[in-house]
């Protein structure tokens, strides 16, 4: 093969290498556009977070998530006023229970452990066919404003929409805007309110 033909071979080997590097940033391009569209632009603002969100182990995590519930004014936040004094994480935890009076086992347990330490906890379950409901979301004191509260909201709607869900059903209080705004900022509509709640509902598009 002549040096002249070389080059051309050379030429030509670059210009396919170009046009495969290209080819798989405009496919990466396209994918990042529809899910900003899909979400409103919500999964671009969360930051990499260290950590990966794990399935709940009752003997691992149990005393930790406790631990969590009773931390700071979570216990407040987390439960209405019928629950205070009377809400037992233990019978949640033991049995997966969404309900407090009977065996349900029907939450979907979750945790993300960074360092070691206990960040977050979720908890939710299928309500009907295709509604499920985010029942808590808690990121301890330690690791907030680090982008966490997105991050696990982001995993559990996903989660949810892979299980069958086509509508995202929650509840927060009313004079906790920090989570109104994660949730509105998310997506999620306000579709009702009483004198301790305001109730929020995502939809799949």
């Amino acid at each position: 093969m002549s040096t002249r033909e070389k080059g051309a071979c050379l030429k030509r080997i670059k210009s396919i290498v170009l046009f495969i590097v290209v080819a798989i940033i405009s496919v990466g391009i396209v994918i990042a556009l529809k899910n900003k569209k899909h979400y409103g632009g919500f999964f671009s603002k969360v930051a990499s977070q260290p950590g990966e969100i794990q399935d709940f182990n009752f003997e691992i995590d149990s005393a930790d998530v406790e631990a969590l519930f009773h931390k700071g004014d979570n216990w407040y936040w987390m439960l209405p006023n019928s629950l205070l004094n009377k809400y037992s994480v233990d019978h949640m935890l033991r049995n997966r229970s969404s309900s407090q009076q009977s065996l349900n086992h029907d939450l979907v347990l979750k945790v993300l452990r960074i360092d070691g330490k206990l960040a977050a906890f979720l908890a939710y379950f299928k309500l009907s066919e295709h509604v499920w409901q985010l029942l808590f979301l808690m990121v301890d004191q330690d690791f907030r404003r680090q982008g966490i509260a997105k991050k696990i909201l982001k995993f559990t709607v996903e989660d949810m929409l892979h299980r069958g869900a086509y509508k995202v059903f929650l509840a927060t209080r009313n004079n906790n805007f920090r989570a109104q705004s994660l949730y509105k900022n998310f997506g999620f509509k306000q579709t009702d309110s009483d004198e301790q709640f305001l109730f929020f509902s995502w939809y799949k598009k």
